[in-house]
């Protein structure tokens, strides 16, 4: 079975990101599927297709991003599925597209007045995949509710559940609190609550829903802990259905096969050809491959640190992971950073530099967002492969060696 590709989102879109995008897309029909460029390909050629919710809808009418929305346009197998309700709530018409392209442009609502699949059951069956692991898992880093990615979240997990699938959400950094116990919004939805209810609705279907805290967010956010029978970590700050666990844990779940989200992330079917026997060496991997997306600047915020932390928890569980600075993220690998021994944080060039030779984790430095800012690396760069818009694609498109899945994560922090 040939399995198509997604890009999923929730944040809304720079210039820079939406033509790094662009450039993918392009690359992806021009070099690694030509022949989604004839009118009647001999062989299959997997689709794409790119989800928008949330702030992610604005996209749509930025003026700034008009011209590369018109390349996007004429490239074949790939669509574009808008969420109805965040459009309207936006004041956004997706009329003159729908129109215009009605093949590639789709705009999905809630699905439950006879109007066909709803946003979040598109997006379900876009992302999953025919395996034992019949389960969806989001990696949440986004505090719930100075974002309104956690809507989302509950809309896919109720989805996920109606089809008998089991729901898996992972919180990390600042994604702890949306299962911290005792929630009381005034302006939104309780996202606590809600989760209960598709924790309760998965365990009458028989499913196995699974709620995941990482410790050391958890620890530094000040959540009580105290560990309890055979030393299980307990908290009564945590909604019921949530543990508390390891990082490398929750990393662990990575190595299955299921789809892992995340508020921007992409799923990638890496094509095998069934006419060339594999030769799996004992050191190869079924795991499926990551790619981490660092995109901010180190110091600002946890988003750099805790890319890294994630990417090295899943390479010592024998996850392939490449990590690829690129937009503010390439301010990791530019001038020499000098932290004084009173400075809270560690200096992010010397982690990297430390790690560079680490087993199944490779870094990369993406060229377009250095000069984009006018900037060129330091002395970070040993140990950090540079590299242009075609190598890029080669990351998303081709399998890494001695990997043997047919499916990537690529997580954007």
């Amino acid at each position: 079975m040939t399995y198509g590709n997604i890009f999923y989102t929730t944040e809304k879109l720079t210039l820079e990101r939406f033509t790094w995008i662009t450039e993918l897309l392009k690359l992806y029909c021009t070099r690694h599927y030509p022949e989604s460029l004839h009118h009647h390909p001999r062989t299959p050629v997997p689709g794409f297709s790119l989800f928008f919710t949330n702030e992610a809808c604005y996209s749509l009418i930025d003026h700034r991003l008009s011209k590369l929305w018109d390349i996007l346009f004429r490239l074949p197998h790939v669509r574009f599925i808008f969420d109805s309700q965040e459009l309207l709530m936006r004041g956004i018409s997706i009329e003159p597209f729908s129109r215009r392209i009605p093949d590639q442009i789709v705009s999905a609502g809630s699905g439950n007045a006879g109007t066909g699949s709803s946003f979040a059951e598109i997006l379900l069956k876009a992302t999953r995949q025919e395996t034992q692991d019949r389960c969806l898992g989001f990696l949440q880093f986004e505090s719930p509710y100075l974002n309104t990615s956690s809507s989302a979240i509950i809309d896919l997990f109720q989805a996920t559940v109606g089809k008998k699938i089991s729901p898996e959400l992972y919180g990390f950094l600042d994604g702890v609190y949306i299962m911290h116990n005792g929630q009381r919004p005034t302006m939104t939805v309780n996202a606590g609550d809600m989760l209960m209810k598709v924790n309760e609705a998965a365990q009458q279907k028989g499913l196995s829903p699974l709620f995941l805290v990482c410790s050391r967010s958890a620890a530094s956010r000040g959540f009580a802990t105290f560990t309890g029978h055979k030393g299980k970590i307990i908290s009564s700050c945590t909604l019921p259905a949530a543990k508390i666990w390891d990082i490398s844990q929750i990393a662990g779940r990575l190595c299955k096969r299921h789809p892992v989200l995340s508020h921007s992330a992409f799923a990638i079917h890496l094509p095998r050809s069934p006419k060339v026997p594999e030769i799996r060496s004992p050191g190869g991997s079924d795991h499926p491959p990551l790619v981490v997306l660092v995109t901010h600047s180190p110091y600002g915020n946890e988003m750099a640190f805790g890319a890294l932390t994630f990417a090295l928890a899943c390479s010592h569980l024998g996850i392939f992971t490449r990590v690829v600075f690129m937009e503010d993220g390439i301010y990791s690998l530019s001038g020499r950073h000098k932290l004084g021994d009173t400075d809270p944080v560690l200096n992010i060039q010397s982690v990297i530099t430390a790690t560079s030779g680490t087993c199944n984790l490779d870094y990369y430095g993406y060229v377009p967002s250095f000069r984009e800012r006018g900037i060129s690396g330091s002395s970070a760069w040993k140990g950090v492969q540079m590299i242009d818009p075609a190598m890029l694609a080669q990351i998303f498109f081709k399998a890494p060696g001695g990997v043997f899945a047919d499916y990537q994560r690529v997580l954007i922090f």
